[in-house]
């Protein structure tokens, strides 16, 4: 595979570009179109801040194996998939290469600031993929509603999930990457929440979880 300007070839423990093809079993286009969104990323955070200055040590387990691995949880029918706080693109936009060989998929990349926007709409038509950008507030809900929402990083699960409910159809799921420790947040959350679980075990840390919710409604309601 060939070596991306911008970033160390593998990170520091030695994992690199095919571990992650090894892992993800991912097609070769699917990661080309990776290798160009990562050349695109090193390219402009040089003007912007994107990922913090250290992150190239760990780019491919933390950020690329960490977005792929959610494509085992999407399935054949899930063609919209809404990316919450999408920053710079992990995992929406990684999602996207993904997706761009599924037909009639789409993935909405919802980022407030205006600058990581453009940063996000520049990939995805360099690239050409199935992405389209909301410079929005998530609490500036525009109405329309998801198979999959995703969010990586980005609130405590109870307001994670009043995100979520406004984004996702009724028979959708979210999936939401979280740390291990997420049994104050659960029990917080399930005041106030009706939904199914499933806690799956992150594939880039053993730190990390996949939260699974589907079934999600308010108690409140």
């Amino acid at each position: 595979m060939s070596v991306l300007t911008g970033w160390p070839a593998t990170d520091e423990d030695g994992f690199g570009p095919e571990d992650v093809v090894r892992i993800t079993g991912v097609s070769p286009e699917t990661f080309g179109r990776v290798q160009g969104y990562l050349a695109l990323l090193a390219q402009w955070r040089e003007r912007i801040n994107l990922i913090g200055p250290g992150e190239g040590r760990h780019l491919w387990r933390r950020h690329v194996l960490d977005s792929l691995q959610l494509l085992e949880y999407i399935s054949e029918g899930d063609k919209s998939v809404a990316d919450l706080g999408s920053g710079a693109g992990f995992p929406g936009l990684i999602l996207a290469c993904a997706m761009a060989e599924k037909p009639g998929a789409s993935v909405t990349l919802v980022e407030k600031s205006p600058r990581k926007s453009e940063f996000l709409r520049a990939v995805g038509k360099e690239l050409g993929l199935p992405v389209s950008v909301l410079t929005i507030r998530l609490e500036d809900y525009p109405g329309t509603q998801f198979d999959v929402v995703t969010a990586r990083a980005l609130a405590p699960l109870p307001k994670l999930l009043g995100f979520a409910s406004d984004w996702l159809k009724p028979s959708g799921k979210a999936l939401l990457m979280k740390g291990r420790d997420t049994a104050a947040e659960l029990a917080e959350a399930q005041e106030a929440w009706d939904f199914e679980l499933s806690t799956l075990d992150s594939l880039s840390s053993p730190e990390g979880r996949v939260l699974k919710v589907s079934s999600l409604r308010s108690r409140r309601a």
